[in-house]
Formats: structure tokens, C-alpha cells, sequence
């Protein structure tokens, strides 16, 4: 009987595979989120307009699964950074679930002995009045849920953008000979048309930070030439 009781409730194939395409479905979404907002974060920390430079999907996603990883790798850090703090808090989370979940009258069962004497009405209205309350109180929580779990995403991909761009401005105002980053020169008809760091780019438009001007610029693509300020690092035994 114990063995039938297992086998009646092991999921079917079926519901194993809706619920992996459920999944699927709200991880593709969320990491959608998270490359948008990264995008967007990222071009309006350098005040370029986030329509000059579309992406694909595909590019959307893996933006925002590097984003959703840089973040997480954060918040684990500073999880441990703050052990303490993150312990007493779970502390307090788990004694307010007990007062919560524990019975009014402790478990004693006087509020049942007292409200199986009144009459049929007042329990009644004891009961209504109770699931009432129970879902006046429910409510704000699940919408309040249900709002974090909508912002979250959109709030961690604008993290991920605008630390990225900090990081890059950081790099970036060390200028083009001791910056890490390759630094790039545009021209055209054999004139200059600035030097710095690429920042974006689409089939119409580049976006680079001018180490001249030290802002970002966003220039057109036709018959610009871009030339690299730095030449590869070749493998040895590839050297001339």
C-alpha cells in the first residue's frame, strides 16, 4: 500500500515537462529584462540615447545573463561581508513566522471550548470575520511580492549596466597609453575624427568616449574608418 501511495504521487512526464517549459519561459523573460535594463543603464550613464544602438534578442539575453551573474556574484559578497547582520535578520524572520503561525490561545484550545459554547450565529460570524482579516492581511503581501518580483529584474539589470560604466570610466580617464582597455582612432578622407574607447556600436552609428573632450560621442558609421590604437598580442611562436 506504502509503495502504490509513492507511485500515485510521482509526477507524470507530462507535468515534469510543463513545468521545465514554465521555467524556461520565466527565465527567458527575466534575463530579457535584465539585458534591457542593463543596456539602457549602461548608454544613459554615458547620456547616449538607448535607440541608436539596438539589440537582437540573442544579445539581449546574453547581456542579461552576464548581468544577472555579476550581480549575484555581488550580492553573495556582500552576504558574507555582512554575515552578521544577515543572520540576526533571519533570526527575526523566523521568530515572527512562529508568533505568526502560533495559535491564539497557545495551543491550550480555549478560544474553540469558548466559541463551540456560543450559538450557531457567533461562530459563524467568527469565522467569517476571521477569514476576513486573515485575507486583509494577505493581500498587501502578496502585492507587495509580486511587486519585488516584477522591479527585481529591471533593478538588478540597472545595477549591472551602471557599475559596468563606472568601471569603464574609471579605466577610461587614464587615457589611451595606460588604460587596458584598446583605444581606438576614427577617421575619415583621412581626417581625424577623434580617438578614445569604443563604447557601442550598431550598422549605423559608433559611440565612443572622446579622450579628448572626456564625454562620449556618438558618430556615424558611413565611410569611417576605425583604427585600432594598439597592435595584438601575438602568440610566440607566431612572431615574425
Amino acid at each position: 500500500t506504502l509503495f502504490r501511495s509513492r507511485r500515485l504521487i510521482r509526477p507524470s512526464w507530462a507535468t515534469v515537462l510543463s513545468i521545465l517549459t514554465a521555467l524556461v519561459a520565466v527565465g527567458t523573460v527575466t534575463l530579457h529584462v535584465v539585458g534591457m535594463a542593463s543596456q539602457r543603464a549602461y548608454l544613459q550613464y554615458w547620456g547616449i540615447d538607448t535607440g541608436v544602438f539596438p539589440k537582437s534578442t540573442d544579445l539581449v539575453l546574453i547581456n542579461g545573463y552576464y548581468g544577472l551573474v555579476n550581480q549575484s556574484a555581488l550580492a553573495f559578497l556582500g552576504i558574507l561581508a555582512n554575515f552578521g547582520w544577515w543572520a540576526a535578520a533571519a533570526v527575526g524572520v523566523a521568530r515572527y513566522l512562529f508568533i505568526l503561525l502560533s495559535p491564539w490561545d497557545a495551543g491550550s484550545g480555549a478560544v474553540s471550548k469558548w466559541l463551540s459554547e456560543r450559538a450557531a450565529w457567533a461562530q459563524r460570524l467568527a469565522r467569517i470575520l476571521a477569514g476576513t482579516l486573515l485575507v486583509a492581511v494577505i493581500i498587501p503581501f502578496v502585492l507587495i511580492a509580486w511587486t519585488a518580483v516584477m522591479v527585481i529584474p529591471d533593478a538588478v539589470g540597472a545595477a549591472s549596466g551602471k557599475a559596468q560604466a563606472e568601471r569603464e570610466a574609471a579605466e577610461f580617464k587614464k587615457g589611451c597609453e595606460k588604460s587596458k582597455e584598446p583605444c581606438v582612432e576614427l577617421k575619415k578622407g583621412g581626417e581625424s575624427l577623434g580617438s578614445g574607447f569604443v563604447l557601442d556600436g550598431s550598422p549605423s552609428y559608433i559611440a565612443i568616449f572622446d579622450v579628448q573632450l572626456q564625454r562620449a560621442r556618438v558618430i556615424p558609421r558611413d565611410a569611417v574608418e576605425l583604427i585600432s590604437g594598439r597592435a595584438p598580442i601575438l602568440p610566440a611562436d607566431a612572431a615574425p
